[in-house]
């Protein structure tokens, strides 16, 4: 998920992100002028304002170390996300409810295969039901003789109405999984309602997809920004593969995302025609008005 660049040959990747990623934190520290890190105790909450840890109990076997390391003097601690908690618990809750999921499309596959059920009254009965049985698998046509054999079984229906559907359990591992890849910050869709999505409905589902690896790679800046300052380090850190493809995709399309203010204003108003000093005003010729009839004439 992450790519680091200045580590030194004492700090192995991928042993540092299974710590962080198991544990939820790693603390680092200097051994004879070397760096290294480990999941240490922390402790000295009550010497923090806000109950926080500042000091760090490294204990390393293979190093001869075990002493009390005060965080930001000559210990870091660089967490997995804000609350230490990593991603084992996450985990853990898919992958117990995909493994139970799974047994239970096993359990259905095998009760599939019986489409009938027989019962019978006696040893006898039993024994002769079973042959029957092993003949038609062997592809051998069972015939029972004894009118016995009829009178004491019975036969049921094994195909109920109420069994649950194949292809329920297969959405819900479809679904289990893409909870999952959500939660790691891959975009996965999960709505099993449609056959059809337009582009809009798919992009709403990112919103819930990049917090947590955000608070991920956050966490881990500001760790290393501190072993850098600390011990003269370089280390730097990105998303990687997957992750920094969308990571890049989300910059470009926030950059291109410009807001441009849009104003109402009012049409402008046709301008008149501006007159000359010279140039006499023009007026609105008057309508004209009938003439009266004289009065003599009408006489």
């Amino acid at each position: 998920m992450f790519a680091y660049t200045g580590l030194p040959d004492t700090v192995d990747r991928t042993i540092l992100e299974k710590h962080l990623q198991l544990y939820g934190y790693v603390v680092f520290f200097k051994y004879n002028n070397k760096l290294y890190f480990t999941k240490a105790g922390l402790t000295g909450n009550e010497k923090s304002p806000y109950n926080e840890p500042t000091e760090a109990l490294v204990n390393v076997p293979a190093l001869g170390i075990n002493q009390r390391l005060t965080l930001n003097k000559n210990a870091v601690l660089v967490q997995n996300d804000d609350l230490r908690t990593g991603l084992l618990q996450y985990i853990k809750k898919s992958g117990t409810l995909l493994i139970e999921n799974e047994i239970t499309m096993l359990l259905n596959s095998y009760n599939d295969r019986i489409q009938s059920l027989i019962t019978a009254g006696s040893d006898q009965s039993i024994a002769a039901a079973n042959q029957y049985l092993n003949n038609i698998i062997n592809g051998n046509l069972g015939t029972i003789a004894e009118n016995s054999f009829l009178k004491d079984i019975t036969v049921h229906n094994a195909q109920s109405t109420g069994k649950i559907d194949f292809s329920d359990l297969i959405q819900y591992q479809q679904y289990l999984k893409s909870d999952l890849y959500n939660m790691l910050g891959l975009s996965s869709l999960n709505n099993m309602k449609k056959e059809r999505m337009n582009s809009l409905e798919v992009q709403a589902n990112d919103d819930n997809v990049y917090p947590f690896v955000d608070s991920m790679l956050s966490n881990r800046k500001q760790g290393f920004e501190m072993v850098n300052k600390l011990f003269n380090g370089n280390i730097q850190v990105d998303f990687n593969g997957a992750w920094k493809d969308k990571a890049e995709n989300r910059t470009n399309s926030n950059a291109n995302q410009v807001d441009e203010p849009v104003s109402q204003t009012q049409p402008d108003e046709p301008n008149e025609p501006e007159r000359t000093q010279n140039e006499p005003e023009r007026t609105q010729p008057e309508p004209e008005k009938p003439e009266k009839p004289d009065k003599k004439e009408e006489q």
